[in-house]
């Protein structure tokens, strides 16, 4: 990495300064990190559309640097104006809560979630390729807003580290814009403090949803001019790079000034205000009636229902009752009613489920399928500036009992969401790919010139670095994906009928296969296929004869417990089932009657930091273990040393687990026996 973020400042100062001319040099440098990305993602969009390399883009990066500094030595004035502004220590206190719950994840060492993935596979495509071109042997390309994965892939290191490092100081430079804003706007710390009263865009940045939270960015820009003139070349540039980075800031962009213009009727809306509003809407127009094409026939999309119900509450619960208390009791404020205009188009917008199934709409898939997961994103920053705004009028500010109240609830709050944070980084289990999937994703370099590698279709089979010297055959879906030839569901198809011939014909040469997954019982279960290299669990395959077989079997016991990824696997061949058995404390024996097989494993999970011994084997540490012994010893015995303990387990929010306060322990997922063929 030659250059890093900090190229953002500079920038970012220089926009800052001439954006907030009323703002000291704190609040100055609290916009640069959110101006300075936003630049960095516009040029690094406008690259990627112009087809220029990261190269190109570092020379412009320099360039804009140059750029600020000239402008900052310009602007500077020989007797320069006395600003003197008052902050409360409460709004470090805040600021630094949020910014630090927010630099939280990055202790994981990989995101959560599974959208990175797809990140992940994009910059590494522009850095292998230039562009989101398909690795070999399938052919097409992804459609997708190139901002935030060609800056990804110019930092210039691991293509997931940089997208979860990039998208973690995003959101930080969003929160730091959100406590800049609500300075101007006259709340102090009110704001950011609202802002932690939900865990919305915590969630959604937690749940690798990065472009959608960094989109956002550009609503620091609109919102540091609130209350004022329309600056409409500013809007028309901020539009444009947000466009680059995700639709959804476009979205929330368009709405937000939709309700200045609304409000400002009121007022004055000139002549010049209708003409540029109109280029406006125009421009958004076209970039729509662009991508609609490729859109047509596709089913509207709404995964979770009714984003703008339930799950609203979910996410911003807190918040949603203060702020209705707040536009009530400041309706005669414009600038409330403009927030609560802004709330009010966004929730509007939720009603797109109603649509659900429907297709042939190209304006409606779009929306859809930019709208998703829409209650993490869509409510937070309207109702966080609506309930700061009215807590910054309590008499009596902070030491009011109101005011007391508030922060003692937000205090609270945030050390509780920090301590279930921290408690995640015990949590490998909660990661869509286990440590030996990424240990075996690095062993893939070791693998002969022109391997075509089989992968499974899942989020644990996205191979997000593909080595130049060998192919792969599964791609992961993210935004418009454009295969025109995949041997994908030809290489399944054989695997699972166990024709090998099919599978020769087709060039394959090794798979990898991971627990989490069912393709590694088909493969297992074939003598066709050597063991080369196994890591928890994992393990990479050579098409070549080993004349063993395997049988798995399910365990069953008292507290059964549904597996999160089950619903993933569209395939059981031994009647697994969904459920598995977990363990939580004691010793537990599992006899396996099968003296003439030539090993027999037990493939276990360890949810959370447990310590155990299995049979004589010390276990300590979350994540997979697959633990082998020769047949005629019995079977196994698991003996959990270590006490449970309570965690909240954000599957359990999700829907995925069925436990939002859980326990850790093991989750035993198959026995399996080995016969020599």
């Amino acid at each position: 990495m030659s250059l890093g973020l900090e190229v953002a400042i500079l920038p970012g100062l220089a926009v800052a300064r001439r954006i907030d001319g009323e703002g000291d040099w704190k609040r100055h440098l609290m916009l640069s990190p959110a101006f300075g990305l936003l630049a960095c993602l516009g040029l690094a969009g406008f690259s990627f559309i112009m087809e220029w390399s990261l190269e190109t883009l570092t020379n412009l990066l320099i360039l804009a640097n140059i750029a600020a500094i000239i402008a900052i030595r310009v602007e500077i004035n020989p007797e320069p104006k006395q600003v003197n502004i008052e902050r409360s220590p409460w709004f470090w206190i805040f600021t630094t809560i949020g910014c630090f719950i927010a630099l939280t994840p990055l202790s994981y060492m990989r995101p959560m979630g599974v959208d990175w993935i797809g990140f992940a596979s994009l910059a590494d495509s522009i850095s292998r390729t230039g562009g989101f071109i398909l690795a070999e042997p399938s052919i097409g390309e992804w459609l997708y807003p190139p901002a935030f994965p060609m800056l990804a892939a110019w930092l210039g290191t691991a293509s997931y580290l940089g997208v979860f490092w990039l998208g973690v100081m995003c959101f930080v430079a969003l929160l730091l814009g959100i406590a800049a804003v609500g300075e101007k706007m006259g709340c102090g710390h009110w704001t950011i403090m609202a802002i932690l009263l939900a865990p919305a865009l915590f969630a959604k940045n937690l749940d690798s949803g990065f472009p959608t939270v960094a989109s956002q960015l550009g609503l620091i820009v609109i919102l540091m001019t609130f209350g004022e003139r329309l600056r409409w070349n500013l809007i028309a540039i901020t539009a444009l790079i947000v466009a680059m980075i995700h639709p959804t800031g476009l979205i929330y962009l368009a709405t937000l000034v939709l309700a200045q213009l609304i409000m400002s009727k009121r007022e004055t809306f000139t002549i010049t205000d209708r003409i540029q509003s109109i280029i406006l809407v125009l421009a958004i127009l076209l970039v729509v009636l662009a991508l609609s094409p490729v859109f047509d026939g596709k089913a509207v999309f709404a995964e979770y229902g009714w984003q703008g119900g339930a799950p609203m509450l979910m996410y911003s619960g807190l918040l949603l009752p203060l702020a209705i208390w707040a536009t009530w009791t400041m309706r005669d404020d414009s600038k409330a009613m403009t927030l609560a205009l802004w709330f009010g188009f966004n929730w509007a917008l939720s009603s797109i489920h109603l649509f659900e199934g429907l297709s042939g709409i190209a304006i409606l898939s779009m929306l859809s399928y930019a709208l998703y997961s829409m209650s993490m994103h869509a409510f937070h920053i309207p109702l966080a500036a609506l309930v700061g705004m009215r807590l910054s009028r309590i008499e009596g500010g902070v030491s009011s009992d109101g005011g007391r109240a508030v922060m003692i609830t937000t205090l609270l709050l945030c050390g509780l969401a920090h301590s279930a944070l921290s408690e995640l980084s015990h949590h490998d289990e909660l990661h869509a790919i286990s440590d030996g999937d990424t240990a075996l994703f690095g062993a893939l370099e070791n693998l002969p010139e022109g391997s075509i590698v089989y992968t499974e279709n899942e989020h644990w089979g996205h191979i997000y670095s593909v080595p130049e010297h060998i192919g792969i055959t599964a791609v992961p879906t993210l935004g418009i994906l454009k295969q025109e030839h995949s041997i994908q569901n030809a290489a399944t198809s054989a695997i699972t009928y166990d024709d090998i011939e099919r599978l020769q014909e087709l060039g394959i040469t090794h798979a990898i296969a991971s627990p989490k997954g069912v393709m590694m019982q088909y493969i297992q279960a074939s003598i066709h296929w050597q063991q080369i290299w196994s890591s928890g669990g994992s393990v990479i395959y050579v098409l070549e004869d080993d004349m063993m077989t395997s049988q798995f079997i399910p365990v069953t016991g008292d507290n059964m417990r549904p597996d999160p990824w089950a619903s993933l696997r569209e395939r059981d061949p031994f009647n697994l089932g969904d459920e598995k058995l977990y363990l939580t404390e004691g010793t537990h024996s599992f006899e396996v009657n099968e003296s003439q097989a030539y090993e027999i494993c037990i493939m276990t999970e360890f949810v959370g930091d447990v310590s155990a011994t299995i049979n004589s084997r010390e276990i300590s540490g979350s994540g997979w273990y697959n633990t082998c012994t020769y047949a005629g010893g019995g079977g196994f015995e698991i003996k959990i040393n270590s006490e449970a303990e309570f965690w909240i387990n954000p599957l359990g929010a999700s829907g995925r687990g069925d436990a939002l306060f859980d326990q850790t322990g093991i989750r035993v997922h198959w026995i399996e026996i080995v016969h020599l063929a």
